[in-house]
């Protein structure tokens, strides 16, 4: 990724997760990453590392699920973080999953080091992921 400005790599993050891309999205994340993750309860979890963030991507099988993921709207909040929305859609054993969750990442050096996530759906996204 030779672009840093932070909206470029939260875009090429989100482009690489809907492109089923994990080396692309790999690619996109600080080794030493902290996210909180949305859990069905609303709940988030802290995960710290680009491996443990990976192993819960990898978990969701999107190069098999091929879900969409589309930036519907971004905000630069500071020199450093982005605020972005994203609607993400897909098919899984006669479910279908349409979902929007929000996104602040802070980037630094080229990579996202810090996520926050909630969704609209919680509970709905874990049911169509789970099942």
């Amino acid at each position: 990724m030779t672009d840093t400005r932070p909206d470029t790599v939260v875009q090429s993050f989100i482009d690489a997760f809907d492109a089923a891309d994990l080396d692309g999205v790999a690619g996109c994340l600080s080794e030493n990453l902290v996210a909180e993750v949305t859990q069905k309860d609303a709940s988030t979890i802290e995960l710290h590392g680009r491996a443990a963030y990976m192993a819960n991507i990898e978990a969701l099988d999107i190069p098999t699920i091929r879900p969409s993921a589309k930036v519907t709207q971004v905000a630069r909040v500071g020199l450093d973080q982005v605020l972005v929305m994203v609607e993400i859609r897909a098919r899984r054993k006669g479910r279908v999953l349409h979902n929007h969750a929000a996104y602040l990442m802070t980037v630094a050096q080229g990579r996202i080091a810090r996520i926050w996530m909630v969704e609209a759906l919680p509970e709905e996204s874990d049911s169509f992921w789970k099942t």
